[in-house]
């Protein structure tokens, strides 16, 4: 297939992530990789999937050996490994290849690998400092991580409520308070940026104010929608009698 050729079918089976550091940054790198590398047949979606996930392992390490200047190849690794992780589902699209077992790994990896750069980060923060903040914080930031996919699949599954629709219009304008959203795009920015101003402590902060901002307003939010729906089945009942 042609370069013409190659671009034009990525760009019709593309399927943009929501993400604001996805959209505006590692999927149209993703996209410009793929236009030269998408037919080369030893590149697959599940090796693309494995090779994320090794390079993410490799940026915790690289944080763990401390040095500053492996902070710095630390902040350029992990955005190369998101890159990756953006090209696996459009690679698979592209060549038309679901499988259950891509799904599941690409899944698997993304709740797995970005925990282990918050334990990374907070065991280099704990080096130069004597209490336990960093451990405070980084056991907190794991767990609101986990918390916020875990409260949206238990809304979608068990109250039928939606995911919080706030910040996510389509103009111009909606797509780019997005940002404000922070989203798993938005983390590893923030923790890029951090590991290359050398401020762990910083992004172990950072991640645990913005991500508890979003939680507890996700939070409210399907409280809120839950006691709305029971609230209109009870009006309807007693309209009924």
């Amino acid at each position: 297939m042609s370069f013409s050729e190659r671009k034009k079918r990525l760009r019709m089976t593309s399927q943009p992530r929501e993400e604001w550091w996805s959209r505006v940054f590692a999927t149209p790198m993703a996209n410009m990789i793929l236009s030269v590398v998408a037919d080369w047949r030893f590149i697959t979606p599940n090796r693309l999937t494995i090779l994320s996930f090794a390079l993410t392992m490799t940026t915790a390490f690289l944080v763990l050996i401390g040095d500053p200047e492996n902070l710095v190849l630390a902040a350029f690794v992990l955005q190369i490994a998101y890159i990756i992780d953006c090209m696996d589902g459009q690679l698979a699209r592209y060549r038309d290849l679901p499988s259950e077992l891509g799904s599941l790994l690409d899944k698997w990896s993304d709740f797995v690998k970005f925990p282990f750069i918050v334990v990374a980060l907070t065991l280099h923060a704990s080096d130069g400092h004597p209490d336990t903040t960093p451990v405070i914080l980084g056991l907190a930031a794991i767990f609101l991580i986990c918390y916020q996919p875990y409260l949206k699949l238990v809304a979608s599954s068990e109250c039928s409520v939606g995911s919080w629709n706030v910040l996510t219009g389509k103009g111009f304008l909606g797509r780019n308070l997005r940002f404000f959203l922070f989203e798993e795009a938005q983390w590893y920015l923030i923790v890029s940026v951090c590991l290359l101003a050398n401020r762990t402590m910083t992004a172990l902060a950072f991640l645990v104010v913005t991500q508890g901002v979003v939680a507890l307003c996700q939070t409210g939010w399907v409280f809120w929608s839950v006691m709305r729906v029971r609230n209109v089945k009870t009006h309807d009942l007693d309209h009924r009698r």
